[in-house]
């Protein structure tokens, strides 16, 4: 059986494992292709709720509140969603049996008939991939902007055609369980420590990032940070290689040098636009633009499509986000920022120090490293979540508070903004949401958590609109 005659698929009989967002989109597909599906999921049936009505509407077997090596029987191959840790038992008796485990990723580029750009990286991927989608868009491609952000690839290939392009933001999760993917376009951010609770040392972080590149032949392209000596230590085997820096001119790719973004291409300098044209601030956003460049110069764009996207393109929700001003205190949703690279990035944007709102599930970070600068750049600190015992202990020194509630901190951070202004008189007053943790303790995900900050936010504007 095969989806696409280029990628035979190793079954008749996939057992999907994990009816979340991708296990569903994995189960659609293969069902749309006369596939015998049989997903599961530990969760029971009403637990699962929208999963088990969708399922069961396309005919697809459901087994509900089991995920134990006995439903290997009878499959020949295994679709791995990539929020369950790969050290499951499961996962461990497929390959005794010798029983094919891909992720979700690669069945969705096993379906797609257009290539692949895929984005990896720790922090700035979802803003890169949708900056990505942008310029191509503008360039009148059909563009499919997918994976880790948004939809799940295997509902998005098989709706754009070969003269497409699908624009995947890929993490670390995914890549686990990759074999035959091979990108057009493969595009590594950078590398800080995080998921290691999962990945277990940076090193092994590091090695799964790799996996992009693993199938890459003369005809693709890798594009990697200059300026991050993880990322640039790891080779990316046969591609063409392009590079990004904010930081030195590169031979090929795109660069940052006289507060202007330039382009080397086939032999060739030119400046693009003055960083100040830039709708996206701060120095991470200067190497995600650079880096959404790079990716899409092997599709010869014209700079000035490049040029106009930049200079109109607003970024993306929970990421430096604003959210409202209340008696002249601005609130940044930063919800996106889960871990301390992210965190470390926002506080950099600021000039003046700000109230900052941080906290969640810890994910095994070490928090000490950030403390100076957490002193330096916050007047007051409300902390949330299980993680707010550690980040206190490691921040000493900072104005430290906690707070019991997502509600109850943006009260407090208000009161205290109103109270020193931050520490500057009449200065800039900003709240920053910017956890620095993910958000699995008290929300569903990152984004639920932005959302409620912001509801939060108009909760103020509206008693602030009634005294």
């Amino acid at each position: 059986m095969t989806i696409d005659a280029r990628h035979p698929l190793p079954g008749t009989r996939p057992l999907v494992v994990g009816a979340a967002r991708s296990g569903q989109a994995a189960a659609r597909l293969l069902k749309n292709h006369g596939l015998d599906v049989l997903v599961c999921d530990r969760r029971s049936a009403a637990e699962a709720g929208e999963a088990e009505a969708e399922l069961a509407a396309l005919g697809v077997t459901r087994l509900w509140g089991r995920d134990d090596p006995g439903l290997l029987t009878g499959r020949d191959f295994v679709v791995w969603s990539p929020g369950i840790p790969i050290d499951h038992p499961l996962v461990g008796a497929a390959r005794a049996a010798a029983i094919p485990v891909i992720s979700e990723l690669e069945l969705g580029f096993f379906a797609a008939a257009a290539p692949l750009l895929c984005i990896t990286g720790t922090n700035g991927k979802s803003t890169t991939t949708d900056l990505v989608g942008a310029l191509l868009r503008a360039a009148g491609r059909e563009v499919g902007v997918c994976g880790n952000i948004g939809r799940a690839i295997c509902d998005v290939a098989p709706t754009i055609g070969p003269q497409g392009l699908l624009v995947v933001e890929v993490s670390s999760y995914q890549l686990e369980t990759v074999d035959r993917l091979k990108p057009f376009v493969a595009t590594w951010l950078n590398l800080t420590p995080d998921h290691l609770e999962r990945h277990g040392t940076f090193e092994e972080y590091g090695r799964t990032k790799q996996r992009l590149f693993e199938r890459q032949d003369e005809n693709d392209w890798s594009v990697r940070n200059a300026d991050d000596p993880a990322v640039m230590a790891f080779p990316t085997g046969a591609a063409q290689p392009l590079t990004f820096s904010i930081e030195n001119p590169v031979d090929e790719g795109v660069f940052v040098r006289e507060q202007a973004l330039w382009i080397a291409w086939r032999g060739g300098v030119e400046r693009l636009l003055p960083l100040a044209s830039l709708t996206l601030r701060g120095r991470h956003n200067h190497a995600n633009a650079a880096a959404a460049v790079a990716t899409v110069l092997p599709l010869e764009i014209a700079p000035s499509v490049l040029r106009g996207v930049l200079e109109s393109y607003p970024g993306l929700e929970h990421r430096m986000e604003p959210a409202g001003v209340v008696d002249g205190v601005e609130f940044i949703n930063d919800s996106k920022a889960t871990n301390l690279d992210s965190l470390t990035v926002a506080l950099a944007s600021y000039t003046t120090p700000v109230v900052l709102i941080a906290g969640g599930r810890d994910k095994g970070q070490d928090f000490q490293p950030l403390a100076e600068t957490v002193r330096r750049m916050t007047s007051s600190v409300i902390l949330i979540g299980e993680g707010a015992d550690r980040i206190a202990a490691a921040w000493a020194g900072a104005r430290i508070e906690r707070a019991g509630s997502l509600a109850e901190a943006v009260e407090q951070a208000l009161e205290r903004a109103r109270q020193n202004g931050n520490g500057h008189g009449n200065g800039p007053r900003t709240v920053l949401f910017s956890p620095g943790c993910s958000s699995f303790d008290m929300f569903q995900d990152f984004e639920d958590r932005g959302r409620r900050f912001k509801a939060e936010v108009r909760r103020l504007q509206g008693r602030e609109a009634r005294t």
